[in-house]
C-alpha cells in the first residue's frame, strides 16, 4: 500500500462511517492490510513458541546457541494444512521443543528469498539450521512419522546455505568484544570477520554506528561475524593492531583464507559501500591478494 492509497482511504472512511467511525475505520485499515499482503510483517510475535520473523529467529538462535527450525507455509485458502497439524501433534511437539522455531510465509516475498538460501522454492517445507551454520531441508507434505524421521536423521554437518545479502533486514549487529572470540565463530561458520576499531574517548563510535546502520551498508555486512574494539589513546596518529598500524576509526574485513581488507577514516556510507563491494569482488577474483583503502 503506497502513500496515495493511505490518503485516499483515510479520506473515504470518515464520509462513509457517520457516527460509528471508529469500528468501520478499523475494518478499513485491516482490509487494506490483508489486501496488501502485509500480514506476515505484522505477525512477528511468538505464537505457541513460534515466531514469524527470520531476523528475530536468528537473534534467538545466536543468543541461545540452539538449532533453528523453519516451517515455510502456504496460507492460501484451501491449501492442505496436514503438515501444520503434524507439527502440533504430541510426538512432534516434544521433539521440537528445544529448537528456536520460526514460521515463514510463501505469500511474503522476503520470506521466499530467505528460504531460497536453503534451496527451498515451494511450500510447505522444513529447514533445520544447525549451530555450525549448515542445514538440512525438505519440501513437500510430511506426516508426523516422516517429520519425526526427518528431524532424527538431520545431523550436522549439513549443506552450506547460499547467503543472499539483499534480503531485507533490520540493522542489528551481534557484536563480539574480542577478536579471538569472533575469529572462533568465523572459523566455525566459514563467514568473514568484520572488525571495527575506534577511539573510546571520542565520537568515533557514534559516527561509525550511523554509517553501519545504513541499509546499504548493513546488507553487505549482515553475513559477517562482527567485532568492535575500542582503544583509549587520543594522541596517537596511528594505532598498532594485529592488522598493522591503523588510523582510527578503521574497518577491517578478514576472510578465512587470511586475506584482509582495510578502510581507514571512513567519512561516508558511500565509502563503506565501495570498500565492502571491492572486498567482495577481490574475494571472488583473487583470493590470495590483500587490499587496503583509505578515505582522507
Amino acid at each position: 500500500m503506497d502513500r496515495g492509497d493511505q490518503v485516499a482511504w483515510t479520506s473515504i472512511c470518515p464520509r462513509i462511517t457517520g457516527k460509528i467511525r471508529w469500528p468501520l475505520r478499523v475494518i478499513c485499515v485491516w482490509g487494506l492490510v490483508i489486501g496488501s499482503g502485509c500480514i506476515p510483517a505484522l505477525t512477528r510475535w511468538a505464537s505457541d513458541g513460534w515466531v514469524a520473523d527470520y531476523d528475530a529467529a536468528e537473534q534467538r538462535q545466536r543468543e541461545s546457541g540452539r538449532e533453528l527450525l523453519v516451517f515455510y507455509k502456504d496460507t492460501r485458502p484451501g491449501v492442505d494444512t496436514s503438515m501444520e497439524k503434524a507439527l502440533a501433534s504430541s510426538p512432534a511437539k516434544e521433539l521440537i521443543r528445544g529448537y528456536v522455531r520460526c514460521r515463514l510465509f510463501k505469500s511474503y516475498e522476503p520470506d521466499r528469498r530467505y528460504v531460497a538460501q536453503y534451496g527451498i522454492d515451494r511450500a510447505p517445507a522444513l529447514i533445520l539450521v544447525h549451530r555450525d551454520g549448515t542445514f538440512h531441508a525438505r519440501s513437500g507434505l510430511m506426516s508426523t512419522a516422516k517429520l519425526v524421521a526427518f528431524l532424527a536423521d538431520a545431523k550436522p554437518p549439513g549443506a552450506r546455505p547460499v547467503i543472499n545479502p539483499y534480503i531485507p533486514r533490520r540493522p542489528r549487529y551481534d557484536w563480539h568484544g574480542s577478536i579471538e572470540e569472533a575469529q572462533q565463530v568465523a572459523r566455525l561458520t566459514g563467514r568473514p570477520l568484520l572488525v571495527v576499531f575506534y577511539r573510546t574517548l571520542s565520537r568515533d563510535w557514534q559516527e561509525l554506528n550511523k554509517l553501519l546502520s545504513r541499509h546499504e551498508v548493513y546488507r553487505r555486512f549482515a553475513d559477517m561475524v562482527p567485532c568492535r574494539i575500542g582503544l583509549t589513546s587520543l594522541s596517537a596518529d596511528a594505532y598498532i593492531t594485529r592488522f598493522g598500524a591503523l588510523k582510527l576509526p578503521a574497518i577491517v574485513i578478514a576472510d578465512c583464507d587470511g586475506t584482509r581488507h582495510v578502510l581507514e577514516l571512513p567519512t561516508s556510507y558511500e565509502a563503506v559501500v565501495r570498500f565492502a563491494d571491492a572486498a567482495r569482488r577481490q574475494k571472488h577474483t583473487s583470493p590470495s591478494a590483500s587490499t587496503a583503502a583509505s578515505e582522507p
